[in-house]
C-alpha cells in the first residue's frame, strides 16, 4: 500500500479549526488554548495546539500522554523577578534542570517561583 492508499484509507476525521483528534475522539480546545491557536494562525504558523485529556503536570507524564522520551517535551516554567516583579516564561527540555541563578543573572535581579494567580 502506498502513502496515498494508506492516507485515502485512514478512517480518522480531520481535526476542526478548534479542536484535536486523539486516538477518534474529537476534543475542543479551552478558551485560553484556543487564543494560543488563533495567535499562532494570525502570525502565519500551520501549529496545531493540543489539549490532552489526561495530567500533564510533568514532563514525564506529558512523554507518556503522547508516546515519546522525555527529552522530546518541551516544558515551560513560569517565574517572577523579586524587585521588579516581572513574569519570566522559560521553555526548557523536559530532561533538563533549570539553573534559576543563571535565570536571575539573565534578569539582572533575583527570580522566585509565583503563586498560581500571578501565572494565570
Amino acid at each position: 500500500m502506498d502513502k496515498s492508499e494508506r492516507e485515502s484509507s485512514d478512517s480518522r476525521s480531520e481535526p476542526t479549526e478548534s479542536s484535536f483528534v486523539l486516538e477518534g475522539i474529537d476534543m475542543p480546545l479551552k478558551e485560553s488554548a484556543q487564543r494560543v491557536q488563533d495567535a499562532l494562525r494570525q502570525k502565519g504558523f500551520t501549529n496545531q495546539v493540543v489539549e490532552l485529556p489526561d495530567s500533564t503536570r510533568t514532563a514525564q507524564e506529558a512523554a507518556e500522554a503522547v508516546g515519546c522520551s522525555v527529552a522530546q517535551i518541551a516544558k515551560s516554567l513560569v517565574f517572577r523577578t523579586v524587585h521588579s516583579g516581572r513574569p519570566v516564561l522559560i521553555i526548557a527540555s523536559g530532561a533538563g534542570r533549570v539553573d534559576e541563578q543563571r535565570i536571575a543573572a539573565l534578569c539582572g535581579e533575583p527570580v522566585e517561583k509565583p503563586d498560581a494567580d500571578f501565572v494565570r
